[in-house]
């Protein structure tokens, strides 16, 4: 059910593309885009189980599927599905996925480069397992809500296409107190 109501939310704001072109010729709004984009990543995976006296430290792949609005030059918007692949050491593993909403305040340096930082919120669901010693493999499934932020640089290939390599920092929060830092690129269409 989860997929089902990410992939209608992102065919719901590519759908948007075309409402947005109309706009843009009817109220003169010539800095108003609409984007969307895939990306890949490395992550690296931190987490402590204190109730169960476990822990562990890897780094594994993610990928991700957004689409966003650019207001002006400097302001964006963006929803994003992010799948983090599975995250493990010899007695336990977390895989996670999550939808994301964030706000981008971007510093064009010329035409072809800006910077950028972003700040948002992820919606995150996780697998975990974990091998126990005389209670054998526990698994639970959690979920939340927690802050992300990252900043990155974004080069524009030509009149549609960019490329963005970015880090990002998500903040979740729960009693096994995960931290996850990634590093990404990803490549846009904006219409």
């Amino acid at each position: 059910m989860k997929q089902l109501t990410i992939a209608a939310a992102l065919l719901a704001s590519l759908g948007l593309a075309s409402t947005a072109a109309h706009a843009e010729s009817d109220f003169g709004l010539e800095d108003y885009k609409i984007y969307t984009g895939i990306g890949y990543g490395q992550y690296s995976f931190q987490w402590e189980d204190r109730e169960n006296d476990t822990s562990f430290d890897d780094d594994s792949s993610m990928l991700k599927a957004y689409v966003g609005t650019k207001i002006n030059p400097y302001w964006s918007f963006e929803l994003a599905y992010e799948n983090f692949d599975e995250a493990s050491d010899i007695d336990n593993s977390a895989e996670i996925d999550g939808v994301s909403l964030s706000t981008r305040l971007s510093a064009p340096l010329n035409e072809y480069f800006s910077v950028y930082a972003k700040g948002g919120w992820l919606e995150w669901d996780a697998d975990i397992y974990a091998d126990i010693p005389a209670v054998g493999r526990v698994s639970s499934n959690l979920e939340g809500g927690d802050w992300l932020y990252g900043a990155g640089v974004e080069f524009h290939l030509n009149e549609n296409i960019n490329m963005r390599l970015e880090y990002t920092r998500y903040e979740l929060e729960d009693d096994i107190d995960p931290d996850m830092d990634v590093a990404a690129v990803s490549i846009e269409y904006q219409f």
